[in-house]
């Protein structure tokens, strides 16, 4: 089990994994549980935390969340590596034995995110993680890379090799797009299974928007390396949008109403379909050389 952190408290994550262990595993199978934390200074629960069964605290001094991932890597020892975000909750006590028993037969499993009912359900972020990201097994399978989130997936520790998380990526956002891209780049296999965790860590709607803004521009730094293609879905709208001649609309249309959008959605008004909008106007204002996908 790696747990990702930026100075989280993950004491209500362990709690929930404790009783997942205690909710019983196949025969055969044990946890270890790694938490790396790249904040500036340890964590002050981090002594309390390793007092439980098998956890233990790591201080990273590296930088950047895709790093963070590689280096837990680097440091279990099982055959499978469970990712799960540090602002993550197990929906059910039967987790962790769901994944065992379906990790014998899959090298690529992902769980699910879900949104715990009545939890801000008022703020941005949640809204829009309730339509993008709470999805069903069988609609995720339609697209099993694409829908790829590393909030919550199990992979077998020598296929993370071959693939693990882009380091070059500075800006925001979009490492779980690229690793998509390098599962399908390998030829391996996606299941996706019902087995949820709740996205805890839900953000006020300016900071959320902040977020928003910089993965936008991540993407279009992506886009301009020829990293991403149209299955992107912003990406693809701002094709479609060049292919008609309307970037140059989209382009006025971001300097006249940009920030404006920007503040009424963090300021928690506006339809959700002004979310999509301002994304695409943001996007749009970058100028991208479109070229072939690198692999």
């Amino acid at each position: 089990m790696l747990i990702a952190s930026y100075g989280d408290d993950v004491s209500p994550l362990l709690e929930a994994l404790k009783s997942c262990i205690d909710f019983g595993l196949p025969e055969g199978w044990d946890i270890e549980i790694l938490i790396s934390d790249q904040y500036d200074t340890p964590h002050q629960g981090a002594l309390d935390w390793q007092q439980m069964p098998s956890v233990r605290y790591i201080h990273s001094k590296s930088k950047g969340r895709a790093r963070n991932r590689n280096e837990l890597a680097e440091e279990a020892k099982g055959d499978f590596l469970l990712f799960l975000d540090a602002d993550a909750l197990p929906k059910t006590a039967g987790f962790l034995n769901r994944y065992c028993n379906y990790a014998e037969n899959s090298g690529v499993v992902v769980g699910g995110t879900a949104y715990m009912p009545g939890h801000l359900s008022h703020r941005l972020r949640v809204k829009v993680g309730k339509i993008k990201e709470e999805a069903s097994p069988a609609k995720r399978e339609k697209q099993p890379y694409n829908s790829f989130s590393a909030f919550n997936f199990m992979i077998r520790s020598d296929l993370f090799e071959l693939v693990k998380f882009d380091t070059s990526i500075t800006k925001y956002g979009h490492e779980d797009t690229l690793f998509g891209y390098a599962l399908r780049h390998h030829c391996l296999h996606i299941l996706h299974i019902d087995n949820a965790a709740y996205h805890m860590g839900i953000d006020e709607d300016a900071t959320f928007m902040e977020k928003t803004q910089h993965a936008v521009e991540g993407l279009a730094e992506l886009a301009k390396l020829g990293k991403i293609d149209e299955e992107v879905q912003l990406f693809r709208y701002y094709l479609w949008a060049k292919k008609v001649g309307a970037l140059p609309l989209l382009r006025v249309s971001n300097k006249l109403f940009g920030k404006a959008l920007k503040s009424r959605l963090s300021s928690g008004k506006g339809p959700l379909v002004f979310f999509d909008l301002y994304k695409l106007l943001h996007f749009s204002a970058h100028p991208i050389k479109v070229q072939r996908k690198m692999s």
